[in-house]
């Protein structure tokens, strides 16, 4: 009767996989060869089924993940890069972590990237911008059974993906909520500064933002938004029309990362409007103990490195439950700095 009813079991997970009984049991007794998908789909389903039983790891050998970001001097990428270093370096006996590089000016690398993985992939790590070509090649990845995780930014329409970070959205309307309560912000204009709105992320931002905004303080005038692709001397020059333009700016919102350009504008211009920006880094908080700058959203890119991998390492069957660590949006000003 034991035997007849573990048979059963074993056909239960057969029929949930889409496999062979006898793809099962290679799997879950270690015999003969399976591809790496069909061992993710065997273990999800035994898993699922609570089969009682020790499971093997979905692949033999070190896992190799695959890291696409985007190539970026900001103070976040550099962030999220050592943090997956470090969480590399913690799981070195049991992964490696390939990182690659694409130019956002030439979204083509990214299509190239995750089209021809350069070794075979148990998972894959992108920052992406938001476009058909990407969502397509993405698609194709999960198709083939890769585990496909999107970090700082998610996509518009990628079903089957999982998205790590913080909610955009929620920035956004974060920053507009705060601005809002500002002393002094009875008239003038709002200044919105973006990265690139060929990024969700910042779509997300900016929808968020002007929504609570218009809701909390509709005599605000709001300028923009305005793409200035994370560039300090483009930031300078938004910020230096927009007063041209409009006199009065009673703030700025800066859902990107050109402070420097920002901070020589703000200087040279002799005015201190209400300022949020985003990312808890050094150069931010000299802004804050100077005065310059109000307050600051973090997206804890530590913790979203902490959280993929935790994630690509439950989808190959190497952690028994999901990931309980998610990154945290806090929000920085010059009394929470260190000293």
């Amino acid at each position: 009767m034991e035997n007849a009813d573990r048979k059963a079991g074993l056909q239960q997970v057969a029929k949930l996989a889409g496999v062979s009984l006898s793809t099962v049991d290679r799997v879950l007794n270690e015999r003969g060869s399976v591809s790496d998908n069909k061992r993710r789909k065997v273990l999800q389903a035994a898993r699922t089924l609570g089969l009682r039983r020790l499971l093997p790891s979905a692949t033999h050998g070190l896992l190799r993940f695959d890291l696409l970001m985007v190539d970026s001097a900001t103070d976040h990428f550099r962030r999220l890069a050592a943090g997956f270093n470090q969480e590399a370096q913690l799981l070195r006996s049991r992964l490696v972590l390939q990182q690659h590089r694409w130019d956002e000016r030439y979204p083509e690398q990214l299509l190239e990237l995750i089209n021809t993985p350069h070794t075979t992939r148990q998972g894959l790590l992108v920052v992406a911008q938001d476009t058909p070509q990407i969502r397509h090649a993405l698609q194709s990845q999960i198709a083939q059974g890769i585990p496909v995780v999107l970090l700082t930014t998610s996509l518009s329409d990628l079903p089957g993906a999982t998205y790590i970070g913080i909610d955009n959205n929620v920035a956004g309307r974060s920053a507009a909520r705060l601005l809002s309560h500002w002393a002094n912000l009875d008239a003038g204009s709002v200044l919105l500064i973006t990265n690139s709105l060929l990024y969700h992320a910042h779509q997300q931002r900016v929808a968020g933002f002007l929504q609570v905004l218009h809701q909390r303080a509709p005599q605000l005038n709001v300028v923009g938004p305005i793409e200035c692709y994370d560039d300090p001397t483009r930031s300078a020059h938004a910020v230096r029309d927009a007063v041209m333009l409009h006199d009065t700016i009673a703030a700025i919102y800066d859902s990107g990362s050109g402070s420097s350009g920002i901070r020589a504008a703000l200087l040279e211009l002799d005015i201190r409007p209400v300022w949020i920006g985003h990312e808890a880094t050094p150069e931010h908080a000299a802004l804050l103990r100077e005065g310059l700058l109000s307050l600051v959203l973090d997206q804890d890119p530590e913790g979203q490195a902490k959280a993929a991998i935790q994630h690509l390492l439950y989808a190959n069957g190497d952690l028994e439950e999901p990931p309980q660590t998610a990154p945290q949006l806090r929000i920085v000003i010059e009394e929470t700095l260190a000293v």
